[in-house]
């Protein structure tokens, strides 16, 4: 044996013995039982793979200090001569896992050319018994935990199973993407499809609260999805629901339905959860505040439902102060604010300063939160930068494909850029991904807009009627319908939705809006500002 091998295999030997011990380590909501191997987050057991896992341990019993490649590699390959990139791939991989816990997603450092740190905050604890289970009793946290049980198939065709299978693993996906909700892995998940489920019993074991399950029905080229949502807690069904589609294209099939469950059950799931949360801010977490801003925000939005978000998510934010979630949800709610009109021009400064900071801390602490570039994007739309809010939109979108909201604001940003007929696609992604949410209205008024960039006044009058009976209390919607009836000649109703707008927001002022030109903006849009938003404002008696 070489000496680099006898003493990667002296070092390994160490490290077996040493797991031997009965150690065990806390950070953010992450626990380690070295001798058990087992990585819990929140109760749950974590699948790492053991190369992984045995890095873990290595970083983590050095407290901070740096740990070379070279030993690194020594301890987790003892006795073998392996490539640099192994190592970088466990690396990714913790990242991977450490992104579900907002708090330890930046716990691991790189010291470019010499190796890593751990730097997550650790604290040591007694472990428990070792015949006892070495999972935590139910904590608040795990009141936002889901798992997706394998759809069943109802087809007469036993092979059309695999559509059944990729819609369960699919649904996991995207599900698993959304801050904050923890998911049971698809692979564990897919293991009760050989025994008869008792979901309540399926529930306890994997130590969730809800299960979402489903079924798969084709009869020739028509293909029907059923889902249903329940809360082990009672057993009751919170929500479900059935699509329909033509199956000759079952990717595009699969992604329209995934992405309508995705957005549902990321409001049922907080919701439902939200309801049995503490109701005082004294008996409340962090978690709990953020469930009760969450469902806040799933009402239509309005100046009531905004203000409430802040409160709840500027209290969760004081509680836990590198919760990234919550600071993303906080600068979304003081920024739309501003955007809607409900600011008085003398503090708007001030409240995009705060919603400023806000978001830009929430990227800091999680980079990897499509929320946080959400609100990212709100900002500079709020400073007329659409150019970088384009950037950061198409940055959520890719961490959150089912992020609605972000493909409407991205499609409302390209229209500032000059670009309304590139703004459709994403306009329409986003009605297609929640066609019946809180945000309709919202989503609605940017494709009017987009509509009348374009010179579709009958279009786009549609789209703002249908966005002011969705949210009577949505400012942009009573003021985009307002031009565009009177741009179509209907000048009389556009004057009664214009005193509609006025009783909902008496200083409205088409110039103060996020609609009227920034310097940076385009030609385009400057012209579309002065040639058709100016004179149908005028024409409805709209205050410029």
């Amino acid at each position: 044996m070489s000496p680099v091998a006898e003493r990667r295999s002296m070092v390994g030997r160490k490290t077996t013995t040493s797991m031997q011990q009965t150690e065990a380590f806390r950070f953010g909501a992450f626990r380690l039982l070295p001798a058990q191997r087992e990585l819990l987050l929140r109760g749950t057991q974590v699948q790492l793979g053991a190369r992984a896992f045995d890095l873990l341990v290595a970083l983590v019993r050095r407290r901070g200090q740096l740990a070379t490649k070279d030993e690194l590699m020594a301890e987790v390959w003892p006795g073998t001569v392996v490539e640099e990139n192994n190592l970088q791939a466990q690396i990714s991989a913790l990242r991977k896992v450490f992104a579900g816990d907002e708090g330890s997603a930046g716990c691991l450092q790189t010291a470019s050319g010499r190796g890593y740190r751990f730097l997550g905050g650790l604290e040591d604890e007694q472990p428990a018994d070792p015949g006892a289970s070495t999972h935590e009793p139910e904590r608040s946290g795990s009141e936002l935990s889901l798992v997706v049980l394998p759809f069943a198939n109802l087809s007469s065709d036993p092979e059309q199973a695999y559509f059944a299978e990729g819609m369960s693993e699919t649904v996991t996906t995207d599900l698993s993407r959304i801050s904050g909700l923890l998911v049971i892995a698809f692979t564990t998940a897919a293991a009760f499809s050989a025994r008869p489920l008792d979901v309540r019993q399926v529930c306890h074991e994997l130590r969730v609260r809800f299960a979402l399950k489903g079924s798969v029905q084709r009869d020739q080229g028509h293909i029907r999805v059923n889902a249903q949502l329940i809360d082990s807690r009672d057993g009751k069904q919170v929500w479900s629901e059935r699509f329909d589609g033509d199956g000759s294209d079952l990717f595009a099939l699969q992604d329209r339905i995934t992405g309508r469950i995705a957005n549902a059950i990321g409001r049922e799931v907080v919701t439902a959860a939200a309801r049995t949360a503490g109701t005082g801010a004294s008996d409340s977490n962090a978690i709990e505040l953020i469930m009760r801003g969450v469902a806040a925000d799933n009402r239509p939005q309005s100046l009531e439902s905004l203000q409430s978000q802040e409160q709840f998510f500027s209290q969760a934010a004081r509680l836990d102060p590198q919760n990234s979630e919550a600071l993303a949800r906080l600068a979304r709610a003081v920024l739309l604010q501003s955007i809607q009109m409900h600011v008085a021009a003398h503090f708007k400064e001030e409240k995009l300063r705060e919603g400023a900071v806000a978001a830009e801390r929430a990227v800091t602490l999680n980079p990897y939160n499509a929320r946080a570039h959400l609100a990212v994007g709100l900002m500079h739309m709020l400073r007329g930068d659409f150019a970088r809010a384009v950037l950061a939109n198409e940055t959520a979108v890719s961490l959150d494909r089912n992020l609605a909201q972000a493909h409407s604001n991205l499609g409302n940003s390209l229209v500032h850029l000059g670009k309304a007929r590139q703004a459709i696609a994403p306009l329409e992604q986003a009605l297609r991904l929640d066609p019946d949410g809180p945000q309709l209205g919202a989503f609605l008024s940017a494709m009017g807009l987009a509509r009348l960039s374009l010179g579709q006044h009958d279009a786009a009058a549609d789209c703002f009627a249908r966005a002011r009976a969705s949210n009577p209390k949505l400012p942009r919607a009573h003021a985009g319908l307002a031009i565009a009836l009177a741009l179509k000649g209907e000048v009389a109703e556009a004057r009664i939705v214009s005193s509609d707008l006025l009783q909902l927001v008496p200083a409205f002022r088409m110039s103060e809006t996020i609609h009227a030109p920034f310097p940076a903006s385009t030609p385009r849009y400057q012209r579309f500002y002065e040639d058709v938003l100016t004179p149908g404002a005028k024409l409805a008696e709209i205050p410029i």
